[in-house]
């Protein structure tokens, strides 16, 4: 259970439903291919490496930040986040040579080694950055829909209508990205023991949780755009339950207005995210 909690495994859960909506709203074929499997794999090694070595650079903040739910250093031991680290990343080294040889493209090799390189960074210098850290993750998360595609066009299959996977990613971007802010809130205390230069702790807690609530806001016109250029099937359910995410997600600002807590906020969005992935499975 603690190894679980480590890896963060609800996350990711919910990138390798992400994944599997990409298959199922772009294919006819009721079951992906082993190649596509194991693309799911590589992509779940590569962030619950990520999340375990992320731990072991922030054990002295997540100490006062979250005692009750650190991991490392009282139910595993420190080193095993390193293990963990390097063993998933040699597992997912392999599986990306193979991919990049069976499709004969050097696409998934790039793919791991910049994301590895990546999370590494973002652990060790860009987490203490100002915005930079808030990105990054965000980032990763908005591309991993994009990252779902490229097996689907090695394979030879044309995509039913790639729109709505784009407009989805965006939005995982926005979500990701106003929701790290707001943790980022909660883990001002640990986090200036660190010198982090984090948005709340530079401008304080009350504009951090302003600018969340904004980011969530630009989703309203994005959405409206996918509308307006036909990108959202009408035949489909996928519209009706896209639009109740972005329902879910603005309803932070109320949630803001009212001041309530930060960590009810950052759930509201988690539960948005989670109902945009079931829209993926309706197109």
């Amino acid at each position: 259970m603690n190894f679980f909690r480590l890896i963060r495994s609800i996350n990711l859960l919910l990138i390798a439903l992400t994944m599997g909506g990409v298959w199922v709203s772009q294919t006819s074929n009721h079951y992906p291919p082993i190649e596509f499997y194991l693309l799911v794999v590589f992509t779940l090694l590569v962030a619950g490496s990520g999340n375990a070595i992320n731990d072991y650079f922030d054990i002295r903040s997540d100490r006062i930040n979250k005692p009750n739910k650190i991991v490392l250093g009282k139910t595993i031991k420190r080193r095993w986040a390193i293990i963990i680290h390097w063993v998933f990343n040699a597992i997912a080294l392999f599986i990306s040579l193979y991919l990049s040889w069976r499709f004969k493209s050097w696409f998934y090799v790039f793919i791991h080694f910049f994301t590895t390189s990546w999370l590494w960074t973002y652990s060790v210098n860009l987490k203490r950055r100002l915005i930079w850290s808030n990105i990054s993750i965000a980032f990763l998360v908005g591309i991993t829909p994009i990252i779902a595609l490229k097996p689907i066009y090695d394979l030879g299959i044309r995509p039913n209508n790639i729109g709505p996977i784009l407009l989805f990613s965006v939005f995982a971007f926005l979500i990701n990205f106003s929701r790290e802010i707001i943790k980022d809130i909660q883990d001002v205390e640990g986090d200036a023991l660190r010198n982090v230069r984090s948005i709340p702790i530079v401008y304080g807690r009350k504009k951090a949780r302003w600018f969340s609530t904004v980011i969530i806001l630009i989703l309203s016109p994005i959405s409206l755009l996918g509308y307006f250029f036909d990108a959202f099937p009408t035949e489909s359910y996928f519209s009706i339950f896209f639009t109740i995410s972005v329902c879910i997600s603005l309803s932070i600002l109320p949630l803001q207005l009212f001041d309530f807590n930060e960590k009810l906020m950052a759930r509201v969005l988690k539960l948005s995210l989670f109902f945009g992935v079931i829209a993926l499975y309706l197109l």
